[in-house]
């Protein structure tokens, strides 16, 4: 059948014959010939609207650019690095020092040396989509040279904190004390080819409840981990803390939250490898079927041309090769199931204690509003936001109970070519137009 398609495009005739020519095609031959050649896994459409979700969420889990960049530079200025704002708003660093380039530091290693300067540095990636700044570098964790900063400065605060056992804070409107552990949990597994990797990683805190009265199955609870935000520090801490045993604490990490990030790593990957594995085990059967009926062909043949033998023989090689990839190939998805309990590290503990006297309770009960009366205001909040955005046709969603960092997601329709929806709200209005309110912190509830 093909062969008769190449003819006809070579030596085309009347638009009669290809069309008499298609009417007579077998569809079983046409089912086969499709199967053998690898058209059959081809898709007319495809559908993009949840790989772009959750592409969408993925983004805006990440941390804020402002805050990465308020990081550096904070990092910056404590470890003796120079940095300057250029005059279109971007930063430059002349000079970065022999210490941040040193093979010493763990991030070097890991993630390359940094370069001599940067002429022109930013944290936004809208930046990199004007013209005028397509030689500009994006820096985030993850680049060289904010790795190697961010661990100078985790050495100087080492060498200041050395002996102190935690910070103390203040729960304004706290009956008894408790404590607050951060700790970092991973989740390892494998690329294809066998290389560790980390395919997760998060940092977790949990609220510990001291007393003895408190039963063991409420002493620990995991809370957001930007609970510290409302919690001043202690104008007056005590003089003396009490050793705080993290065994047990890492031991609740260990079996509640890493084992279900585990899970749900383990069982996206799954998926993934599913998906993978159908593929190519379609797509290898396909070419292995096509390379063996080209050597049946060349055998054929041999005994009467002789000069086939040796295309024969790069036939059987080529087919031998194909199977040896196609193990390996599959071999490799294998690994992707692989999801492994990572390292977890104990990053900090604080100590929160309530009001001291009646005076400092008072004053928090006017700085800190009554929650329900305070929930009240968030939720009229947000309604005016959702009606506004939904009466130009954006859908929305209110996700403030999921402790992302903001209380509605709004997004365009789709786009009726990829369904790629659009993110609604992500410029900034034109001046007059909407609603004008700093991003709401989630309510706590």
């Amino acid at each position: 059948m093909s062969k008769t398609s190449r003819v006809r495009d070579y030596e085309p005739r009347r638009l009669d014959d290809y069309l008499d020519a298609i009417e007579r095609i077998d569809p079983k031959q046409l089912e086969l010939y499709e199967d053998a050649t690898g058209i059959a896994l081809a898709r007319a459409h495809v559908d993009f609207s949840a790989f772009a979700r959750a592409n969408l969420e993925a983004e805006e889990r990440r941390l804020m650019p402002r805050y990465v960049e308020s990081h550096f530079l904070a990092a910056a200025r404590a470890v003796g690095l120079r940095t300057e704002a250029r005059a279109d708003g971007l930063w430059r660093i002349e000079h970065v020092r022999a210490d941040l380039r040193s093979d010493r530091l763990a991030a070097v290693r890991r993630l390359g040396k940094p370069e001599a300067g940067y002429r022109k540095l930013t944290f936004y990636k809208e930046h990199l989509e004007q013209d005028r700044h397509l030689d500009a570098v994006l820096l985030g964790p993850g680049h060289p040279i904010y790795g190697a900063v961010d661990e100078r400065l985790q050495e100087r605060l080492d060498e200041r904190l050395a002996g102190r056992t935690a910070a103390v804070y203040v729960d304004p409107l706290g009956e008894a004390p408790w404590r607050l552990h951060f700790y970092e949990t991973s989740v390892r597994g494998q690329t294809t080819r066998g290389e560790a990797a980390t395919i997760h990683a998060e940092l977790a805190a949990m609220r510990e409840e001291i007393g003895e009265d408190v039963p063991a199955t409420n002493r620990y609870r995991a809370v957001p981990a930007d609970a510290l935000i409302d919690l001043p520090a202690h104008p007056h801490p005590p003089a003396t803390l009490p050793e705080v045993e993290q065994g047990p604490v890492g031991d609740y990490v260990k079996a509640t939250i890493q084992m279900q990030r585990r899970r749900e790593a383990q069982a996206e990957r799954g998926r993934y490898a599913d998906v993978a594995r159908e593929y190519l085990e379609k797509s290898f059967a396909a070419r292995v079927r096509a390379s063996q009926d080209r050597v049946m062909g060349l055998r054929a043949r041999e005994p009467k041309e002789p000069e086939v033998t040796l295309a024969r023989q790069r036939a059987e090689q080529d087919l031998a090769d194909l199977e040896r990839t196609r193990k390996e190939r599959l071999a490799g998805i294998k690994r992707l199931r692989i999801a492994r309990h990572g390292p977890v590290r104990h990053v900090a503990s604080c100590l929160v204690l309530p009001p001291d006297t009646e005076t400092d309770r008072g004053l928090a009960l006017v700085e800190e509003p009554d929650p329900a009366w305070k929930r009240r205001v968030e939720l009229a909040a947000e309604d005016v936001v959702v009606a506004w955005e939904e009466a130009r046709g954006r859908e929305c969603e209110r996700v403030g109970h999921q402790k992302i960092g903001f209380d509605v997601r709004s997004l365009a329709p789709p786009d009726p070519q990829t369904g790629y929806p659009g993110p609604g709200g992500r410029r900034a209005p034109d001046r007059g137009q909407g609603p004008q309110a700093r991003p709401a912190r989630p309510a706590d509830h």
